[in-house]
């Protein structure tokens, strides 16, 4: 019974004191004290360099408080500094910039007396109680908000599958700041990080090459740009500040999911028949051992789309799954003779995607047939890399320098040429390609290159495989079946023809092929004909040059000019009117010379007679300090091109100090 009424007891003690605690601190008429306040720098400049362009303020009080600071400077000018305009608090500590709120900018230099104005919860306030001052001056040199120390690796090269950060960006932020970094290509975002805020000084970030769901990106450069709102204002700003602080290059990257991926996902696709009727349709089916998004395409030899057959809304499960084709392209027309196959496009959670072709072709007949010209002309690609506009409809295909292309029709329509490859209907561009004089050159059995293996390493492309092995990239896809449309894989072994090394006879000297070399430029090194060079070497006009090729340099050449004749060599790109202008003469007197009318077309490597009657001496120039081919040209009043024609000069190439040059 004791032990009940002392427990009673006690809680009516402890209660009272609740009560008694309560009624004290509604009826407190105490302003509030300030017990410190500490400065991070008593002297700063907006956007300061030589000192600080922000102050961090900590101030305690001996009783949560809210409020501000006013500093106020001798002629009156003041500002005031937030320290928390909501919430109570015994802690304040804020950053803030010398800014004047209500006009909009950098608050004029001198020296800021500090006073504080805080309120307790029972509203007592403690007003202009002076906790000391800062010193603001101007800064002649501001220092920027964010500068990029370093990029740890400027070019970078994802793989498929590897997600570790591949590069590291490092920067410093002179004031306190919320940062936002995104990847940009064109002005398109790829890669964002989320906004986060972060204190003055050195940070980082780091980036594995890849979007911001993880997907492959395409080779090329990517400018690293900044999204900033600075914190230290008095009222921060709701609008982000951005600037483009650096550039990162993908290159050999996975811009695609690899092959041998994709064969694991799909692993086989059939028609049901060999062939197909021209307005018939067809069943197939595809295998895949994994779940995935896929599309299905019927597509032509060339690897262009004629019709999506089957795509499913969903992720497709592992089994077998089957469609069917009409036999019509995407506008309702009926496929051209030929050979179509099933084309697999392969896409994974994160967007990266692939395509792959898969099973053997079906093969449509009873309809329409394109065939070339015949007797059969031919045009050769010259620059480096070209568009077509494919069957079915225009689709986009490339074909690369060395590709020969079947004429469909002799004259060109807008400027581009109608042609074949392998068997699809194409359009290219007249001024990339170069017509090949097919009558000239009479068409003989020729027999299949011995070939060997090469394997694939890191930065290969079919253009480099092709330089480096002496062939085209043409004779690549053919001999390897490729599908110019899917990258190659490292690793990947590849036939190539093998090269012939020719042994020297007594009457030959062997020379190795070096960067720049033409056959032209070896011609007139060693005084003898292109044709010459081609005869001995069993080469023909079309085909290049690779460094470190052999080329056997005969001492006695099969033809020579007469003693007062000028014979010349066609290079790729000359025309009549340029070898005219080069030598001083009429494109007229050269078609009479070379028995040439106005439809005939010239192939390189071809020989010209120049009429010796119409050849002019020549002044030359030799090169000094500080020259530029437009200073030699404007002193000598002819054009750059004239000088580039006349000399044989590479414009990427700068010009020699002591190099003579043909000037008229």
């Amino acid at each position: 019974m004791k032990t009940i009424k002392h427990a009673i007891i006690t809680v009516l003690f402890l209660s009272s004191l609740v009560i008694s605690s309560t009624v004290s601190a509604a009826t407190d008429n105490e302003p509030p004290e300030v017990l410190n306040m500490t400065l991070s720098s008593t002297k700063i400049a907006y956007q300061g360099n030589s000192v600080p362009g922000f102050v961090n303020i900590s101030l305690e009080t001996n009783e949560p408080t809210r409020g501000y600071i006013l500093a106020v400077r001798d002629d009156g000018v003041q500002a005031k500094i937030n320290l928390s305009t909501t919430d109570f608090k015994t802690t304040h500590s804020v950053n803030w910039v010398p800014w004047d709120d209500e006009k909009k900018a950098p608050l004029p230099a001198g020296t800021y007396r500090l006073k504080t104005y805080l309120n307790d919860a029972a509203y007592n306030s403690a007003q202009g109680f002076p906790v000391g001052q800062l010193v603001i001056v101007n800064e002649t040199n501001p220092k920027s908000l964010v500068t990029v120390n370093s990029i740890s690796t400027t070019t970078i090269s994802p793989k498929y599958g590897v997600n570790e950060a591949l590069t590291k960006v490092t920067y410093e932020l002179s004031r306190p700041t919320e940062v936002q970094i995104a990847i940009k290509r064109n002005n398109e975002t790829v890669y964002q990080t989320t906004k986060t805020k972060q204190d003055a000084g050195i940070q980082s970030f780091e980036w594995n090459g890849k979007s911001t769901k993880g997907a492959l990106l395409s080779d090329g450069e990517y400018d690293v740009v900044f999204k900033t709102i600075e914190t230290a204002y008095n009222y921060p700003s709701t609008s982000q500040t951005i600037q483009k602080l650096g550039n990162i290059t993908i290159n050999n990257g996975d811009t695609s999911i690899p092959m041998s991926k994709l064969e694991e996902i799909v692993s086989n696709a059939t028609f049901e028949t060999e062939t197909l009727e021209s307005g018939t349709s067809i069943s197939a089916s595809i295998t895949t051992k994994e779940v995935a998004n896929i599309r299905v395409y019927i597509a032509t030899e060339l690897g262009t789309h004629m019709n999506i057959v089957y795509a499913p809304t969903t992720e497709l499960q592992p089994g077998t799954h089957t469609f069917s084709w009409d036999g019509k392209d995407m506008m309702g027309s009926k496929a051209l003779n030929g050979k179509y196959f099933i084309k697999v496009s392969v896409a994974d959670s994160t967007g990266s995607s692939g395509y792959i072709t898969v099973g053997n072709p079906v093969t449509v007949t009873g309809g329409k047939t394109i065939v070339p010209l015949q007797p059969e002309k031919q045009v050769r690609v010259t620059a480096a890399k070209t568009g077509l506009q494919a069957y079915p409809n225009s689709q986009g295909a490339e074909v690369y320098q060395g590709d020969v292309l079947s004429l469909v029709a002799l004259e060109p329509t807008d400027g581009y040429y109608s042609v074949l490859l392998k068997g699809v209907p194409a359009k290219v561009k007249v001024a990339d390609v170069e017509m090949i004089n097919t009558e000239a050159t009479p068409s003989v059995p020729v027999e299949a290159p011995t070939t060997t293996n090469y394997t694939v390493v890191s930065g290969d492309t079919l253009w480099k495989i092709a330089s480096k092995n002496a062939t085209t990239i043409n004779t690549l896809v053919n001999t390897n079946n490729l599908d110019v449309t899917i990258p190659l894989n490292i690793g990947q072994v590849l036939q190539v023809p093998k090269l012939v090394d020719n042994e020297p006879t007594p009457e030959q000297v062997t020379y190795v092929v070096q960067p720049g070399d033409t056959l032209w430029k070896i011609a007139q090194k060693y005084n003898v004909t292109v044709n010459n060079l081609l005869e001995v070497n069993r080469l023909t006009s079309s085909d290049y040059l690779s460094i470190g090729q052999k080329l056997v340099i005969p001492t006695q050449v099969s033809t020579v000019p007469e003693p007062n004749q000028t014979i010349y060599v066609v290079q790729p790109g000359d025309t009549l009117w340029k070898i005219a202008l080069k030598y001083g003469v009429t494109v007229t007197e050269l078609q009479s010379e070379n028995n040439l009318n106005a439809t005939s077309y010239l192939s390189v490597g071809q020989s010209l007679t120049i009429p010796t009657k119409m050849e002019q001496p020549y002044s030359t120039y030799t090169v000094v300090a500080g020259d530029t081919l437009w200073k030699i040209a404007n002193a000598h009043k002819v054009t750059v091109q004239q000088l580039v024609d006349w000399n044989q000069l590479d414009l990427a190439k700068p010009i020699d100090i002591g190099q003579t040059l043909r000037v008229n």
